[in-house]
């Protein structure tokens, strides 16, 4: 099982690495969205994590339509604006980081950083 804690461990352990002061303020997580209102951070460049419960199982790069592959409009009466597709169902909960256009390599090398160290189930493409 990958947590939030390890996403949170290898993410400072990235920054620490890569981002320079002169960058600005260090990017952090987003609340974990489920499915109602707009995606965290959708306005910018960066990385999203997809949940099955507490399990981390797929990290991705880009946000906003990127990110939009994973769901669909919701037309039921459950009460959600969202739904995820058939073919990630299981997830139940999304987080973002944002890194904004400037430094947007970072958001790809992030992306594989992650994978790398946490491999997560879904991230089939990337695996060692």
């Amino acid at each position: 099982m990958i947590t939030y804690c390890d996403l949170q461990r290898e993410t400072e352990a990235f920054f620490k690495l890569y981002w320079k002061p002169e960058f600005g303020q260090l990017p952090t997580w987003s609340e974990y969205w489920y499915f109602e209102g707009a995606i965290p951070q959708n306005t910018q460049s960066g990385c999203y994590t997809l949940f099955k419960g507490n399990d981390i199982i797929y990290i991705g790069a880009g946000l906003g339509d990127q990110l939009r592959k994973h769901w669909r409009v919701n037309k039921d009466d459950s009460g959600k604006q969202y739904c995820p597709t058939e073919d990630w169902k299981e997830v139940t909960s999304i987080i973002t980081i944002g890194i904004g256009e400037d430094h947007f390599p970072l958001a790809a090398a992030l992306e594989v950083f992650l994978i790398d160290k946490l491999n997560p189930a879904r991230n089939s493409q990337r695996k060692k």
